[in-house]
């Protein structure tokens, strides 16, 4: 079998990507205008963070409560029964911030957006460790 067949199933490897050059330049200008991710009637309010949040490697946590004027929001970790608190929660648009605390030693700043039921974030902590997650929750309607 040809090195050519293996590549490109008998095409060119030039012929073989301009079908996709169209789709990634109309996603780009989609990503780019944010029209994919923000619906224009909810882009001056805030998004809802409420619920409970499965982390694919890290703790859980759970926001309780937004006020969807303000941002300010409220919740616990996971670990709340051993002495961790999530505490300054806030919410602008579809980006969140807050921090969990273990007493006056330890403190985890946690940054990211989320849309419906997927977030994508961070965390930076006193031991020096900072690392990149992502979450999700059961949707609903009042996700969206």
């Amino acid at each position: 079998m040809s090195r050519r067949l293996i590549l490109g199933f008998g095409r060119s490897r030039a012929a073989s990507r301009r079908p996709y050059r169209s789709v990634f330049a109309v996603a780009a200008t989609l990503l780019a205008s944010g029209a994919l991710f923000v619906p224009a009637a909810s882009a001056a309010t805030n998004g809802n963070f409420v619920g409970a949040w499965t982390v694919n490697s890290g703790v859980n946590f759970t926001i309780t409560s937004e006020d969807s004027s303000t941002g300010a929001c409220a919740g616990q970790s996971a670990l709340a029964g051993d002495g961790y608190d999530l505490i300054d929660c806030q919410v602008t648009g579809h980006r969140y911030t807050f921090t969990i605390t273990y007493g006056s030693d330890y403190e985890s700043v946690n940054t990211g957006w989320f849309l419906g039921p997927w977030l994508i974030g961070k965390f930076s902590d006193t031991n020096g460790t900072t690392e990149k997650y992502f979450a999700k929750r059961p949707l609903s309607l009042s996700s969206l």
